[in-house]
């Protein structure tokens, strides 16, 4: 007997090289293990074409994500939902173009960590985020990895541990968000992020990520080294570089090749 294909939980589209991502589980877009599944497979599927720059992230309906399943995070489906959810973060860590993620209403929980693994966050001012797993016996474990290296220790550990959550605007000021605009305004932030990634290189953003996220957890010294040998040997012969100085000498717009 033939297994009947999950329900669409994740809408898709590219527009203008960008890849718009939505959360659609009504009404608060709880992530369930299929759920998850099928935002890796779209991530992975968006970002094969070189000219994208970037992935848009947002939840459909009146939230962005107040968390994991609770009926699946028990039992049998634990481990399997664990392993989903880990894959989903690594995905958005390793994401080779940038993430630009726009919260409102609520992101709690797997939704706070969602935020955490994206590198722009646009947050409703009056939005919440926070990580309330204390409240139920257990902890975050992407949130417990990634807060100290956002925000410190300190910082991390107060959310982790009072389980409370904060406005978008605190975010803001925390360093979990890069922006806090009025909700009615949020859309309108976003585009304009995304407006300037589409002026950019598709492989120069690439490039960029992929630099920054090597980098992170190596000596500062081995780092540079690194970096510089990136610049020479692979950054500074490639197409679109020399087609941005080019342009820069001649003073006109680049035109991209993405390579």
């Amino acid at each position: 007997m033939a297994v009947a294909p999950a329900a669409p939980l994740i809408r898709s589209e590219i527009r203008e090289d960008v890849a718009y991502l939505t959360l659609d589980r009504p009404p608060l877009n709880v992530l369930s293990i299929a759920m998850m599944e099928q935002l890796s497979a779209a991530l992975d599927e968006v970002t094969v074409a070189p000219s994208l720059r970037a992935v848009a992230l947002r939840g459909a309906g009146k939230t962005f994500c107040v968390g994991a399943d609770i009926g699946e995070h028990q039992g049998e489906t634990l481990r399997p939902l664990l392993d989903a959810f880990h894959a989903l973060i690594l995905r958005l860590l390793q994401c080779p173009v940038p993430v630009v993620t726009g919260v409102h209403g609520y992101a709690l929980g797997g939704g706070c960590e969602l935020v955490v693994a994206s590198d722009v966050v646009i947050m409703a001012g009056d939005a919440s985020i926070g990580v309330p797993e204390i409240s139920l016996g257990v902890l975050p474990p992407a949130a417990a990895v990634l807060l100290p290296r956002l925000m410190g220790p300190h910082r991390a550990l107060e959310l982790i541990l009072q389980g409370e959550s904060v406005s978008g605007v605190e975010a803001q000021r925390l360093g979990l968000a890069s922006q806090a605009v009025p909700a009615s305004e949020l859309d309108g932030a976003m585009e304009r992020v995304l407006n300037r990634f589409r002026q950019l290189s598709g492989a120069a953003l690439r490039r960029a990520r992929r630099a920054v996220t090597e980098s992170m957890d190596l000596p500062v010294r081995t780092a540079l080294e690194r970096l510089e040998e990136m610049q020479l040997r692979e950054i500074i012969p490639s197409p679109d570089a020399q087609e941005g100085l080019k342009a820069f000498l001649e003073k006109r717009r680049p035109v991209w090749l993405h390579r």
